[in-house]
C-alpha cells in the first residue's frame, strides 16, 4: 500500500492543500476476500472524519458493480461510509461509479466524494518502468512451479527455462525481475548462475502473494460441443471438484490464447455474446495452465489467485481450504 498511500496523500495536498493524516484501522471484522483487498485508514479532511480504503497494487480493475458491492460491504462491517481509494479505473468505470453515487480516489487523476470535493479531469500517470509492483506472467509462473513442482534451485537458468517452456533469453530476465524483487538471490554453482529462494513453501508463497496476479486475461463465452484437452477445468468447476462449493451451471476452462484462438479458426469452439447460449465459459491465461495443471484441472494456486477477488464469502472459505491442503 505505501505507493498508493504516498499518491494519495500528494494528490489531495495539490488539489486541496490539505495535509492528511492517515491513521491504520484494523480489518478484523473484515472478510477474508476484503482484507486481501484494502486496507483501512480513518482521516480527517475538510473537518470532517473520513475512513479510506486503499486497493491493493497490482490488482485487476473490478466493475463498477463489483466496487458497489464492496462500498456496501465495508460501510455494514465497519459501521459507516468509505472512501474507496484505488491504483487506476477506467473513465467508462468512473462515469459509471458517479451515477452509482460511490466515492471514489485515484491519486493523480479523479476524485468523487459528494459534498465534499469532486475532481473528474482526464489524467493517468504513467507507470513507473523501472519497478514492477507486480510479477511479469513469466515469472510468477517459475515461482509456482518451483511451489508446486520444483524445486528449482541448484539447477542452471538453461534447465530452468527447459521446465516453465520458456526462452533462455526470458528467463535471464526473469532472474533479474525475481531479484529485484527479493523473491531470490542468484549465486554461482559451479560454472553456472543458480536462483537462491529466499523462503520456501508456505512461507514463499505468503511471502510473493502480494505481487501474484490473476492468471485470466479474458473470459468468453463459447459453443463448445465436446470440451476436453488441451483445456483444463477452471474457476468454479475447479474449485466445486476440490471443495464441497456447488459448480456453476457452465463448465469453465483455460487456455492459453494461441490455443484459443487456434480453436476458434478451425470452428472447434465458437463465440457467444451472452450465456445464454453458451455451452462453457474460457478463461484465456497468461501462461500455459497445462505447465502447471494436473488431473485435467488448474493448478489449487493459480486457481486460488483467479478466484480470491470473489466477492462470494463461500468462495472464499473454500479457497483458504484449497491453500490448506496444498502440500507444500
Amino acid at each position: 500500500m505505501t505507493n498508493l498511500k504516498q499518491r494519495l496523500l500528494g494528490y489531495i495536498q495539490a488539489i486541496s492543500g490539505e495535509h492528511l493524516d492517515l491513521v491504520a484501522q484494523s480489518t478484523a471484522v473484515l472478510p477474508l476476500y476484503l482484507r486481501h483487498q484494502f486496507a483501512i485508514y480513518s482521516t480527517r479532511m475538510f473537518g470532517r472524519k473520513f475512513l479510506m480504503a486503499l486497493e491493493a497494487e497490482g490488482r485487476e480493475s473490478g466493475s463498477p458493480a463489483q466496487y458497489g458491492k464492496s462500498a456496501e460491504a465495508l460501510k455494514l462491517k465497519l459501521g459507516e461510509p468509505v472512501v474507496l481509494v484505488l491504483p487506476i479505473l477506467p473513465s467508462y468505470a468512473r462515469n459509471r461509479m458517479v451515477q452509482m453515487g460511490i466515492p471514489f480516489i485515484v491519486p493523480g487523476s479523479q476524485t468523487f466524494i459528494p459534498n465534499s470535493l469532486i475532481d473528474l479531469r482526464e489524467r493517468f500517470p504513467q507507470p513507473d518502468s523501472k519497478r514492477r509492483e507486480t510479477l511479469s506472467p513469466a515469472a510468477q509462473c517459475t515461482v509456482l512451479y518451483h511451489l508446486l513442482l520444483g524445486p528449482l534451485t541448484e539447477i542452471s537458468l538453461k534447465d530452468i527455462a527447459q521446465k516453465v517452456q520458456y526462452s533462455p533469453m526470458m528467463m535471464t530476465k526473469v532472474k533479474d525481475e525475481l531479484e529485484a524483487a527479493e523473491i531470490c538471490k542468484i549465486v554461482r554453482n559451479g560454472r553456472s548462475m543458480v536462483l537462491d529462494f529466499t523462503a520456501t513453501g508456505r512461507a514463499l508463497w505468503e511471502q510473493v502473494q502480494p505481487q501474484l496476479t490473476s492468471p485470466i486475461k479474458k473470459k468468453h463465452w463459447v459453443q463448445w460441443a465436446k470440451p476436453g484437452p488441451p483445456a483444463l477445468l477452471a474457476g468454479m468447476s475447479a474449485l466445486s471438484l476440490r471443495t464441497m462449493i456447488a459448480a456453476d451451471r457452465l463448465p469453465t476452462y483455460a487456455l492459453p490464447l494461441a490455443v484459443f484462438q487456434d480453436f476458434l479458426e478451425r470452428g472447434i469452439c465458437t463465440g457467444c455474446h451472452d450465456a445464454e447460449k453458451a455451452t462453457a465459459r474460457i478463461e484465456v491465461w497468461s501462461y500455459n495452465p497445462q505447465l502447471l495443471g494436473h488431473d485435467q484441472m488448474v493448478d489449487s494456486l493459480s486457481l486460488y489467485l483467479s478466484l480470491r477477488n470473489s466477492a462470494d464469502e463461500r468462495v472464499q472459505q473454500q479457497l483458504e481450504q484449497l491453500i490448506a491442503e496444498v502440500k507444500w
